[in-house]
């Protein structure tokens, strides 16, 4: 038992507004049923007597002056529970477990964010679990980079060479590129030799990865963004053949883009292989469909398929899933909330009045995840509510002020409008965690600081530092209205500032100021708390159960995973928070007590808690295949993370392997598992932790027992209706089910002419591409108003063929480029007639008409002309005239 003792409470008291600090008063003393006024200047110290070891759980009664307001516990310098939600103004209740590691007297201290909080009382309760789940951040140990970069909907995992462990596609969205890793079964990752982004700033999103032509291997669909729709952008589709990624987009049939956000594998018709769903955003010209799908026809061809009413649904995000466990996969869209059942023939019935009313119009679901809550066999659902990562239009700017830290942190949108502030800074200030991102013509331009009356202009670029005094800004300028932020001191260290826009002219726009005492907005700041909620499905229903199983109140989550992370038999949950404007905070966990509640945890270890960025979205599974589940991580603006579940005393467990279906070799996607102890019965359906645009194939499938000592059986059921039951298998150990390898395949004609034994002349040769007659263009130029004929002798390499890929086969382009590189126009012919060659000759007939003279461009751009294609090697080739003359 945990006993409540008399505490100090030092608290200081002024009426100052949310942001606001002031100096001291005399300290009061309180007892733990006497209100504790805790501001965010000055942190409560509170004593408690720990009886006992282990988990306790501390629970608050307070009264919240403000909107919103975030409350931490500290014990010395190690943290307890980290920046608990206050969501709403008021009298609320907040919890949290946390584990004082001693016995005895014990202090603690309360810090407050945002607002003052009074805490009305509290009381410490002994928790059923006797350790909480630890994890350790091995991602540089592991082999991964650490690199900041922008995320998009999270990983996907899967064990891509099908060597017994799992794999990860690291999806970044522009600056950093997307990268696969292959596990090393030790420990430690490789870094796959080729990136998937093909140039820098490409702009990719969501991956998922299915076997679709039956030979073993996993390949990877990479959605592409599209231009904001003035530009569809076609996925690329990687034909995995051994760990070789060949782009093989054309090839498969795969002809068709949008505003790409992610891609989904799913046996549509039932017919044992996978067909291909790709979801967009809504197209800027309305044009339908919104989202596409390809019937997969075998040998390595898809077709498109239409699909009558999903294909239109407005949302993007994606869950898939059996709620009604019929063994057909349901599809999920998001937000708006829409359910769709699948029939098995590509037909889906809208279903969305199986979600209480109350939820059907719910928006900001920003995650989903299904989870069997209760284990009672059917699949219910978590909800993950957040904020639009770069706020939505008419939003006020989120804001953090630290009086402790003396930071000021502020994240806007970037729309036309003005942003206004004040505060107070008694020496040097520095702007750091500086980031912007220009739109509408506004990409690579400044957005200069300007300081005091003659607003003097620093240019400071994203990613940078300034520091700065008052000497260097005195005074307020009268006139404001270039782009730009302006900071000017108005006397005895009181500053004024003001976030200028004349347009929509960022994506985004977050920074911190350092050195900040006291701090006032002219708005007020976004209130970014929006409700998780918990739906158990019940009898062909769903019912909201978030208040019965004590989800946190409030909270900005981005992601969520689930997964059984202290081995106890029953699952819990991950939830990815965006956190503060300045710095990462820990997430929660929501550890599922099996009694019909969870209880929430910020003190794992699983969080890059003081790093840079924002939650974002990961996946739950085990990395080592120990027993014990891991967590892959990412934040927004942030690092990937990698961490190992260290925890001691964790249940036993089993791990069920299966691999594709013994008759017809039906891969394991969406087969339903189902394990059977002494203490009861759980249910996993094979496929991701969670999903927002990726998707995972999770079929090393994690179960923790608890305390049984023997497991009665185990059955697994693929989506062809196939079963296989394992009786008494051995505990704490992995049992594989089904085929490692089909030995039926469905591959494309090229695959299967490369696995055919080849005996002729050119089996050694190299491949190339030679245009001829080079010497002579780059010599004597190109008169404009003449089509320049092209001919390129080309080889793909000893059997090797001459793919579609994206260039659709031989591709020849005049470029007109700037001194940079970047592209102003191109002129592009491909000649198909190449498809499916080894060698030959291609040609083309590229119009000059409508072009200007080099002499006539503005200065240092210029043309250059080449020849490129892909071989069935899975590289490109390619020759080129890097200057050519056009007169």
């Amino acid at each position: 038992m945990i006993k409540q003792k008399l505490i100090m409470a030092f608290a200081f008291f002024c009426g100052m507004c949310v942001l606001t600090g002031c100096g001291t008063s005399q300290p009061t003393a309180v007892t733990a049923n006497n209100t504790i006024m805790v501001t965010p200047e000055a942190p409560v110290e509170i004593v408690i007597v720990a009886d006992t070891l282990g988990p306790k759980r501390i629970t608050f009664i307070v009264d919240n002056l403000k909107s919103y307001a975030n409350l931490s516990l500290y014990q010395g310098t190690k943290l307890l529970a980290d920046n608990l939600n206050v969501p709403v103004q008021g009298e609320q209740v907040i919890s949290a477990l946390v584990d004082v590691g001693q016995t005895g007297e014990i202090s603690l201290s309360l810090r407050t964010l945002n607002a003052q909080v009074n805490i009305l009382s509290w009381h410490v309760d002994d928790v059923e679990f006797s350790n909480l789940p630890q994890f350790e951040d091995i991602t540089e140990t592991a082999g991964l980079d650490k690199v900041i970069s922008l995320k998009y909907g999270g990983p996907s995992v899967a064990d891509l060479d099908q060597d017994g462990d799992y794999d990860l596609v690291l999806n970044n969205h522009n600056a950093e590129t997307s990268k696969i890793y292959l596990n090393n079964g030790d420990g430690t990752v490789v870094k796959y030799h080729t990136d998937l982004s093909r140039w820098f700033m490409q702009d990719l999103h969501g991956t998922a990865l299915g076997d679709y032509d039956r030979d073993g291997d996993l390949d990877l669909l990479l959605s592409r963004g599209g231009g904001n729709g003035k530009n569809p952008s076609v996925s690329y589709f990687y034909l995995n053949d051994d760990i070789n990624f060949v782009r093989f987009t054309g090839d498969a049939g795969i002809n068709k883009g949008g505003r790409g956000r992610g891609a989904r594998w799913i046996d549509m018709d039932l017919d044992g292989d996978l067909d291909l769903f790709i979801m967009n955003e809504t197209s800027l010209f309305k044009k339908s469909p919104q989202h596409i799908f390809f019937e997969n026809m075998g040998k390595g061809r898809f077709n498109q398929r239409r699909v009558k009413g999903l294909e239109d649904v407005t949302a993007s995000r994606t869950l898939v899933t059996d709620f009604n466990r019929d063994g057909i996969d349901d599809i999920i869209m998001y937000s708006p909330l829409s359910l769709w059942q699948g029939n098995g023939d590509f037909g889906y019935d809208n279903v969305t009045t199986m979600l209480p009313s109350s939820v059907t119009d719910t928006a900001s679901v920003m995650a989903m995840t299904d989870i069997d809550i209760d284990n009672d066999g059917d699949l219910d659902l978590y909800l993950a509510r957040g904020k639009k990562f770069e706020h939505g239009f008419g939003e006020s700017p989120s804001v953090d002020f630290d009086p402790v830290e003396k930071t000021f942190s502020i994240k806007t949108r970037g729309y036309k409008g003005i942003d206004e502030f004040s505060f107070n800074a008694e020496s040097e200030i520095t702007l750091t965690n500086y980031y912007f991102l220009g739109q509408s013509g506004f990409r690579g331009k400044d957005y200069p600081a300007f300081l005091g009356s003659n607003k003097q202009p620093h240019m400071v670029p994203s990613g940078g530092e300034f520091s700065f005094s008052a000497s260097m800004a005195q005074g307020w300028p009268s006139e404001r209205n270039a782009n730009g932020v302006y900071f000017g001191h108005t006397g005895k260290g009181k500053w004024k500032a003001e976030l200028v826009r004349n347009g929509n002219i960022f994506w985004s726009y977050f920074f911190t100021l350092k050195g900040i005492n006291e701090a006032n907005t002219a708005f007020e700041p976004d209130n970014r708390n929006q409700q998780d909620i918990l739906l158990e499905n019940r009898n062909g229903k769903f019912v909201d159960v978030s208040d019965q199983w004590q989800i946190p109140v409030g909270g900005n989550a981005l992601g969520v995973t689930t997964g059984d992370f202290n081995n106890d038999g029953f699952q819990d949950l991950f939830v990815y928070r965006w956190g503060r404007v300045d710095k990462r905070i820990a997430d929660n966990m929501l550890l599922n007590t099996g009694k019909g509640y969870f209880e929430a945890t910020t003190m794992h270890g699983a969080s890059d808690h003081g790093g840079p960025g924002f939650g974002d979205m990961g996946q739950a599974f085990d990395f080592d295949l120990d027993g014990k589940v891991d967590l892959l991580s990412g934040s927004e603006h942030g690092y990937w993370n990698l961490y190992l579940n260290t925890s001691k005393n964790a249940g036993r467990h089993t791990l069920v392997k299966v691999g594709y279906s013994p008759d017809e070799q039906v891969d394991a996607l969406g087969a339903h598992v189902e394990v059977e102890t002494s203490e009861g019965k759980q249910f996993r359906r094979i496929g991701s932790a969670g999903e927002i645009f990726s998707q995972s194939f999770l079929n090393i499938v994690h179960f923790g027992v608890g305390t049984a000592h023997q497991i009665e059986q185990i059955t697994v059921r693929w989506r062809n209706g196939e079963t296989q039951k394992i009786l008494h298998p051995d505990i704490n150990k992995r049992v594989n089910f089904g085929l490692a390898k089909p030995s039926i395949s469905s591959v494309h004609p090229v695959v299967q002419e490369l696995e055919e034994p080849h005996s002729n002349s050119d089996a050694a040769q190299a491949p190339f591409i030679k245009i001829k007659g080079k010497s002579a263009l780059a010599k004597l130029g190109i008169a404009i108003g003449e089509p320049i004929e092209l001919t390129a002798d080309y080889h793909a390499g000893g059997q090797h063929q001459v793919i579609a890929a994206d260039e659709g086969g031989v591709q020849f382009w005049l470029r007109h480029q700037t001194p940079s590189h970047v592209p102003v126009e191109d002129r592009v012919v491909v000649d198909n007639n190449a498809l499916y060659s080894t060698k030959g000759k291609a040609t083309a007939l590229i119009q000059t008409t409508g072009l200007a003279p080099t002499s006539l461009l503005p200065e240092g751009h210029f043309y250059s002309l080449r020849a490129i294609f892909t071989s069935s090697d899975g590289k490109m080739y390619e020759d080129a005239l890097g200057e050519v003359i056009l007169y």
